[in-house]
């Protein structure tokens, strides 16, 4: 009985995932600045084509914990850390311990530089605007691979098994 073994090749994507810090801060009550103000660490996905998908989001805003990453407003939950507005038009959101929705987002799309208080609040209590700024990388927590990368290697593994398992049983000629 033949066994056919097929190769499948694939390409070894791993996504790049790193830690930036962040702050949103207003200036005067005049021009409606961001109710809720603070900052902290967002850890971040390379999409590999300048934008990042915020996975996680840690900190503190206008005295409340920052307890996980949600989707709120219009949020997309992507950053560009080299671009020129470093929120999308979308912006990231997150939840407070308090059930507080927050939604930090840019005025300004990709391409086009923003000026002046170019960032927005929106959270479930209020409106505002605001500047935003994300620092360097702070610590790589390492490349980790795709789904499919994983998929891959299981099933690499289990034919192994199985060959081996197969050559186990055959009888050994004397």
């Amino acid at each position: 009985m033949g066994c056919a073994l097929s190769i499948v090749t694939a390409t070894n994507a791993f996504a790049t995932v790193e830690t930036f810090n962040w702050a949103l801060t207003g200036l005067s009550p005049s021009l409606g600045y961001a109710p809720l103000q603070g900052g902290g660490t967002l850890t971040a996905a390379s999409n590999g084509d300048g934008s990042w998908t915020v996975d996680a989001v840690t900190g503190e805003v206008g005295g409340l914990t920052i307890s996980g990453v949600t989707n709120f407003f219009l949020s997309d939950n992507l950053v560009y850390p080299a671009g020129l507005s470093e929120v999308s038009t979308g912006g990231f959101a997150f939840v407070t311990d308090t059930g507080v929705d927050v939604d930090i987002f840019s005025f300004f799309a990709q391409g086009s530089a923003p000026s002046g208080n170019a960032y927005g609040e929106e959270t479930s209590i209020g409106f505002g605007v605001g500047t935003f700024a994300m620092s360097a990388a702070v610590g790589t927590t390492g490349a980790a691979p795709e789904p499919s990368t994983w998929a891959m290697m299981t099933l690499g593994f289990a034919g192994l098994g199985l060959l081996a398992y197969r050559r186990a049983k055959a009888p050994v000629a004397a």
